[in-house]
């Protein structure tokens, strides 16, 4: 996250040179374009959609830093398949985000807070955490992460997110730990909980 905040801090400070370097024909380019929403995320996006492109035309060799941010990014705009599914441990069908997903380093931080064979058993789980743990857990989202455990078998991570900074992540973990509970900060990658609610109730 460090090197994606001074990335998008020097994509602001090229931008600022940029407007000033704009030629003739420029501003009648622009007349057509609708203006960016007056927004952050817009302004963010905007920027950071020009210095890319100027890096992928100019100095593709420069992104290697960003890589894993820029292909979470990119996954995420995309958005999942319409017909997305798969069968993980317990035998019961989960739809949600492509296969990709699972393997791309996420642009959030999240808590592990246990592990389960089965996904009825995360749900019950999540809902168990959630009852405990209201103030805490009562906005977040539940994702899954199917993991291989070396000569224990499958299992199905649940984990609660997302955080903006691995401190928040952390201050999270300390108030569950110190309630007698597991917690490690992790990245918060995975399947949403809540696209495997259809499949259970078949």
């Amino acid at each position: 996250m460090k090197t994606l905040r001074r990335l998008l801090a020097s994509m602001a400070l090229v931008s600022g040179l940029a407007a000033c370097a704009t030629t003739a024909d420029a501003p009648e380019a622009r007349v057509s374009l609708p203006p960016v929403a007056e927004t952050e995320n817009a302004r963010i996006a905007e920027i950071t959609a020009r210095e890319l492109d100027r890096r992928a035309r100019h100095e593709p060799d420069s992104l290697a830093e960003v890589a894993p941010q820029l292909r979470a990014l990119a996954l995420a705009l995309a958005g999942p398949p319409p017909q997305a599914a798969q069968t993980v441990p317990g035998g019961q069908p989960m739809s949600g985000a492509p296969e990709a997903m699972l393997t791309a380093p996420s642009l959030w931080h999240g808590i592990h807070l246990a592990s389960y064979r089965t996904m009825a058993n995360s749900v019950a789980g999540w809902a168990e955490l959630q009852a405990r743990f209201p103030g805490l857990l009562a906005d977040r989202e539940a994702r899954i992460e199917a993991v291989t455990i070396p000569e224990r078998g499958e299992f199905l991570r649940l984990q609660a997110g997302p955080y903006d900074t691995l401190a928040a992540a952390r201050a999270a973990c300390a108030v569950m730990t110190g309630a007698g509970e597991y917690c490690l900060p992790v990245d918060f990658s995975g399947r949403p909980l809540a696209d495997a609610g259809p499949a259970l109730s078949r």
